[in-house]
C-alpha cells in the first residue's frame, strides 16, 4: 500500500521468480517464432561440415594426458582416454562460436562445443584447420555475425516482455541494429576482463614464482568473474528490452541486485540450474539424428523462455522501482 495527498493505492505485488518462469514459458508458447534463431545455431553446428580443430589442439590434448595422473585402474585409464578423445574430436570453429555466444548473451544452444557426435547426411565432411590465423580469421567473423542473429533473437522476445506497442519494420530494424552494436561492445567488454585476468596471473607468477600464491590468484580471480556473471545477468535482457546502452544497461542489471538482491539471485540460479541440469536430459536424447532433433528444439525452448523471464522479471522490477519514484516524488510535494 502508498498513500497519496488524496487516497490510498493498493501497490501491485512483484512478480516472483516462479512467476516470472511461468510467463517466461506462455511467452514463448505464445510466440513460437522466438525459436527460430537458437534452433538454427545448433542446426548449422550440427548439418554443416565441420571445421574441425582437432589436429590444431591434438598437441595440447597430449600434453594434457600426460600432466594428468590417471588411475591405476585399465578400465578407469581408457574411460578417461575415451571421453577426452570424444571431446577433441568435436571440437570446431562453430562450436566455439556458439560457445561464445552462449557466455556473452546466454542465447541457447546445445550443439556447442561439447557437440554430439552423431551421424548425419549433411555433415559428413570435415575439414582440418591447424593455423592459428586462419582459425582467428574464421572466428571473428563469424562470431560478429552470429550477434547479428542474436540482436535479431533478443529482439524477438523482448517484443513480447515490452508494454503493449505497435512497431513499424523500420522501427524493428533499427531497434536490431543498435542491438547488435551494443553486444558487440559487450563482447570486447568480457574480453577485456578476460584478458585482464589473464595477465594478472601471468604477471604473478612471473613476479612471486610461488604456485601457491598464484592458486590463491587464480582463486581470487575466479571468484571475480563469478560475480561479474552474476552482476552482468540482465546486461543483454536490459539492453533488449529498454532499447539502452551497455553502460546504461549494466547499471540496471546491479540495481537489479542491490535492491532485490535474493529473489534475483534465486531467479539466476533456477536459470542457470535449470539450463545446465536440464542440457544434460537433452544430451541423453542425441543418440541418434531424431533425438538429435528432439534435443535441439526442447533445449531452445526452456532457454528462450529462461531469458524471456529474465526479460519480464527485469520489465516488472524496473516499473516497481519507478513507481516507487513517482509517489516519493508526490510524498515530498
Amino acid at each position: 500500500m502508498r498513500e497519496t495527498k488524496t487516497r490510498t493505492v493498493a501497490e501491485p505485488k512483484p512478480l516472483g521468480v516462479i512467476d516470472s518462469v511461468s510467463a517466461g514459458i506462455g511467452l514463448v508458447w505464445r510466440r513460437p517464432w522466438t525459436l527460430v534463431v537458437p534452433i538454427l545455431l545448433d542446426a548449422m553446428i550440427w548439418l554443416f561440415p565441420r571445421l574441425s580443430l582437432t589436429e590444431y589442439l591434438r598437441p595440447f590434448h597430449d600434453d594434457i594426458m600426460r600432466a594428468i595422473p590417471l588411475s591405476t585402474d585399465p578400465q578407469a585409464v581408457q574411460e578417461t582416454q575415451a571421453a577426452f578423445q570424444s571431446a577433441l574430436e568435436s571440437l570446431n570453429i562453430l562450436g566455439f562460436v556458439a560457445a561464445a555466444l552462449n557466455g556473452v548473451t546466454r542465447i541457447p544452444t546445445l550443439l556447442a562445443i561439447d557437440a554430439p557426435n552423431v551421424a548425419s547426411p549433411f555433415a559428413t565432411v570435415s575439414y582440418s584447420i591447424q593455423s592459428p590465423a586462419l582459425i582467428l580469421l574464421l572466428f571473428v567473423p563469424m562470431f560478429v555475425l552470429g550477434l547479428l542473429l542474436v540482436a535479431l533473437y533478443l529482439e524477438l522476445v523482448a517484443q513480447g516482455a515490452r508494454p503493449l506497442e505497435t512497431s513499424t519494420r523500420d522501427v524493428t530494424l533499427m531497434r536490431i541494429g543498435k542491438l547488435w552494436l551494443r553486444l558487440i561492445g559487450l563482447a570486447l567488454l568480457f574480453l577485456v576482463l578476460l584478458l585482464a585476468a589473464i595477465m594478472v596471473l601471468v604477471g604473478v607468477q612471473l613476479v612471486f614464482s610461488s604456485p601457491e600464491l598464484a592458486a590463491f590468484a587464480t582463486l581470487l580471480i575466479t571468484v571475480g568473474l563469478f560475480w561479474v556473471f552474476i552482476y552482468f545477468f540482465f546486461v543483454p535482457s536490459a539492453a533488449a528490452v529498454s532499447e539502452i546502452g551497455i553502460r546504461s544497461a549494466v547499471r540496471r542489471s546491479s540495481i537489479l541486485f542491490r535492491v532485490f538482491f535474493w529473489s534475483t539471485l534465486a531467479l539466476v540460479a533456477l536459470s542457470v540450474f535449470l539450463d545446465r541440469g536440464l542440457a544434460i536430459v537433452w544430451d541423453g536424447f542425441t543418440v541418434n539424428s531424431i533425438g538429435v532433433a528432439i534435443g535441439i528444439v526442447a533445449n531452445a525452448f526452456i532457454g528462450t523462455a529462461l531469458i524471456a523471464a529474465s526479460m519480464i522479471y527485469y520489465q516488472d522490477r524496473m516499473n516497481l522501482l519507478e513507481r516507487l519514484r513517482q509517489s516519493v516524488k508526490i510524498v515530498k510535494k
